[in-house]
């Protein structure tokens, strides 16, 4: 159609398509329901309120931080452990001197070479609650193994500064590490200058970050023992404020044993083998000390990465040692790659006379080659 031929729209027509547009049928969706109303109801009076679900409060995002950072260092320390370790020739074969020296205090003479030697001091207090070395233990390794040799409290020595015989186990409490080397080094001819010291009471920490250890045939003696001496340390720990009556009845529960036999013990029950006194002599009590120190290196000889860290921590945390990081994880390694565990102990039969006191009288020249023969071999 032509462009003229359209008629005009007329103001009156532009109103009628706009009230058509408005009147079309529209489409009919559905009914939106109305929401019920909920009928107020008065509350019963007899029924008690509902308690509110608890919640847990949402960790501060600085502590979710510290813990993440935590757990990273942990496996980071974990990882560079396991890669030195599978290293195999890295820290392994490199010599100990290689990590620096010691002072071999009061040392006349020299030991061998081919073996380092550190010196494990357990303290523990007496009735005047004066620090005394009650554990004198020279862990040797080397690539023969890994051989333990007590040192009997009772031995009678010679302390420079103090005149007459005395327990060996008092140079301790008058020189402290280096009185102790010092004493141990004049008496029995040795050259010892690496050492590490515990605290009884840190001890089950370090047990159980190994995840405890097994210890075959205790007898029913040592078992009420251990259960003895638990008690005591319970008891002490009620006393000093460290623990509720409640949760020291608790912890006794969980590790008293019933009888002799054997065990995986936790570290509290291990505490207390390790004091054992009262069922034999001194000869029984560093047999025992030497038992429980064997089967913490058979632990770490099982190879558990995680277990590994968590001990690495514990001794960092409890011990104290003139030793290195580097020269304790050469050490470390040194012992769970070696060969066996020997044990023995100083002085030995027939060198001392026992006036059931003290040793006197004591052959330190036949100790000396006692030891050797122990560590080294037939020299």
């Amino acid at each position: 159609m032509p462009l003229q031929a359209i008629p005009k729209v007329s103001r009156s027509h532009s109103a009628v398509l706009y009230q058509m547009y408005y009147d079309r049928p529209k489409k009919r969706g559905k009914a939106k329901a109305e929401p019920e109303r909920k009928q107020k109801t008065r509350p019963d009076p007899k029924r008690k309120p509902a308690k509110p679900a608890k919640q847990r409060p949402a960790k501060p995002k600085k502590q979710k931080d510290k813990q993440n950072n935590k757990h990273t260092l942990l496996k980071f320390v974990a990882l560079l452990l396991v890669m030195a370790l599978l290293a195999g020739g890295g820290l392994y074969i490199m010599p100990v001197n290689t990590f620096g020296s010691h002072t071999a205090y009061g040392a006349v003479q020299k030991l061998p070479s081919g073996y380092a030697h550190v010196l494990l001091i357990g303290l523990d207090l007496d009735g005047n609650n004066t620090s005394r070395s009650d554990t004198m233990m020279i862990i040797s390794i080397g690539k023969g193994g890994v051989k333990l040799t007590s040192l009997q409290r009772d031995t009678g020595v010679y302390i420079e500064g103090y005149d007459g015989l005395r327990r060996l186990n008092a140079a301790y409490a008058y020189g402290g590490e280096e009185g102790l080397i010092r004493t141990i080094n004049q008496n029995f001819g040795f050259d010892l200058s690496r050492w590490a010291t515990v605290d009884y009471d840190s001890f089950p920490e370090i047990i159980d970050a190994l995840g405890r250890v097994r210890l075959s045939g205790i007898s029913d003696d040592e078992a009420n023992e251990i259960n003895s001496n638990m008690r005591e340390q319970l008891l002490k720990k009620y006393r000093a404020g460290k623990i509720s009556e409640q949760e020291a009845r608790r912890v006794y529960a969980a590790n008293e044993l019933k009888s002799g036999g054997d065990y995986t013990l936790s570290g509290m029950q291990a505490l207390g083998y390790a004091r054992i006194r009262k069922t034999d002599s001194d000869y029984g009590r560093t047999n025992r000390q030497r038992k429980l120190i064997s089967a913490c290196v058979s632990k770490l000889k099982s190879f558990n990465p995680v277990t590994l860290v968590r001990f690495f921590k514990a001794v960092k945390g409890n011990v104290k040692t003139n030793l290195g990081t580097l020269e304790l994880l050469s050490l470390g390694e040194k012992a769970i790659f070696a060969g066996g565990i020997s044990q023995t102990r100083l002085p030995v039969n027939g060198s001392y006379i026992d006036d059931g006191g003290m040793f006197h009288d004591v052959d330190y020249a036949l100790n000396r080659a006692a030891f050797i023969s122990f560590v080294y071999g037939k020299q």
